[in-house]
């Protein structure tokens, strides 16, 4: 039987997964921060745990997913002072525009979605337990984790903590603290007038790091079999979430822990700065939620991804490929029983190596070569029935794709072959400034004309 194999960070290598228990998987993944619309990094990741999920399911595994949504942090509310609303209403307002993206791009809810403001209590009484064995302490009304009381501290990060001093990530600067590195459990408010909450130190709120740790321990309990997030969250934020949670209980806190590679945008890191940030919403006013999802599924979820015009097109294309495939299939009531079937059984090979996707797309690819060239109409069938079944593993929606990008490709060709025609026309009565026209806006559009003789015509969409 085919084992799955997982790359764990923590252990820096490939292992044999091994729940906690043989019939339930527990997974947690960092969500959003919201403060604005979600980008195509917060894409990546959903997809990406979307399609682990979607995957372990398929292997034979009960999975009960969490996904977190960090509903209170300064940049939150930093963008409620900006917009002049209540921090509160910043983040329901980009809570549902979250959702919104995560229903476009065909990613499934995850088993439980909790917000840092409904598990105060539980961080109030993880901190208390902190305070009280030595591995926290207070300084006005904040409250600090204390990294040398915990020795293995920058073990998910392979570093020491003198190597650590030099700098990563969000460190909270106070000169009042033990440790460079302690990190904030609870922030008590500066001005009266700030956001805050009541605590047991006084009005304020919880640190970042806490927030995962104190959700976790509340629906899963002392150990997780994965955590994952993106390669940004390795230090501090993970580094922090072991430390607290270790501490605490004693115990391991997650098993595995797998991050997914950033992404860049023609080559440079995305950010506002450099004029280069997409959201997601953006993203999908030039290309498919599928093509999206391609493009992230093409690449191994651990390297890092480069967002390009003609990386999109290809993933546009891969698609199309895929769609035309399905021609004559109506409905996606297909048969799931394909234990037998080599390209199940490859997909499920080339997947259980940790999660390689674009293996897995290949063999999609396969499945269409063999579809285009089969002539008994019942194995096309059973080939069209098996690639809807892998390609839903991966998330995709092919038949609602053939559908829209039907009706579309039948309005757009009309539409052109109307503007070629009126061309021609034009040319023929000599008017050629607008027939030039014409040519210069189908140019624009990517749509190259070819006049042929006897006063015909072919045109194609320009790769």
């Amino acid at each position: 039987m085919t084992q799955l194999t997982v790359f764990n960070n923590l252990t820096r290598k490939k292992e044999t997964f091994s729940p906690q228990d043989p019939n339930n998987v527990s997974i947690y993944t960092c969500g959003p921060t919201v403060y604005d619309h979600s980008h195509i990094g917060h894409a990546r990741s959903a997809v990406t745990w979307d399609t682990i999920v979607r995957f372990m399911k398929f292997f034979g595994y009960k999975v009960t997913w969490t996904r977190n949504i960090t509903d209170i942090d300064d940049k939150i509310i930093n963008k409620a002072k900006e917009i002049n609303i209540h921090p509160d209403k910043v983040s329901r307002i980009y809570t549902y525009s979250f959702h919104e993206d995560m229903l476009a791009l065909n990613v499934e809810w995850p088993d439980f979605e909790p917000r840092a403001t409904q598990h105060l209590s539980q961080m109030y009484d993880f901190i208390n337990s902190l305070i009280k064995n030595g591995a926290a302490y207070r300084i006005d009304n904040d409250v600090y984790f204390s990294v040398t009381s915990f020795k293995n501290y920058g073990k998910l990060k392979g570093q020491s903590i003198n190597e650590l001093e030099k700098g990563f990530g969000r460190i909270e600067s106070n000169p009042k603290k033990k440790h460079k590195l302690d990190f904030a459990l609870w922030k008590g408010i500066k001005e009266p007038s700030e956001y805050a909450f009541d605590s047991p130190w006084g009005k304020g709120r919880p640190g970042w790091h806490l927030e995962c740790s104190a959700m976790n321990l509340s629906i899963y309990g002392e150990t997780i079999d994965i955590h994952g997030g993106g390669d940004d969250l390795v230090f501090p934020h993970h580094e922090n979430e072991i430390a607290q949670s270790e501490s605490l209980t004693g115990k391991t806190f997650a098993r595995y822990w797998l991050h997914n590679g950033m992404i860049m945008v023609d080559g440079k890191k995305m950010a506002k700065s450099e004029g280069n940030f997409i959201t997601i919403k953006q993203a999908l006013r030039n290309t498919t939620s599928n093509a999206l999802r391609f493009f992230i599924l093409n690449s191994h979820y651990r390297m890092p991804l480069n967002f390009t015009e003609e990386a999109i097109s290809a993933a546009q294309n891969g698609i199309n490929r895929l769609v035309e495939s399905l021609d004559g299939v109506e409905s996606e009531n297909f048969e799931t029983n394909f234990s037998e079937n080599e390209f199940v059984n490859e997909f499920r090979a080339v997947m259980s190596d940790d999660f390689n996707s674009p293996k897995a797309l290949s063999v999609l690819f396969k499945l269409t070569d063999k579809i285009n060239t089969e002539k008994d109409q019942k194995n096309k069938t059973q080939s069209q029935n098996t690639l809807l079944y892998l390609s839903n593993i991966l998330g995709f929606n092919l038949l609602s794709s053939n559908k829209i990008d039907s009706c579309i490709n039948n309005s757009l060709s009309k539409l052109i072959e109307n503007l070629v025609h009126l061309r021609n026309d034009f040319k023929t009565h000599k008017d050629y400034k607008n027939a030039d026209k014409i040519r210069d806006i189908l140019n624009e559009s990517k749509i190259e004309v070819k006049d042929l003789a006897e006063n015909k015509y072919k045109w194609q969409i320009k790769p």
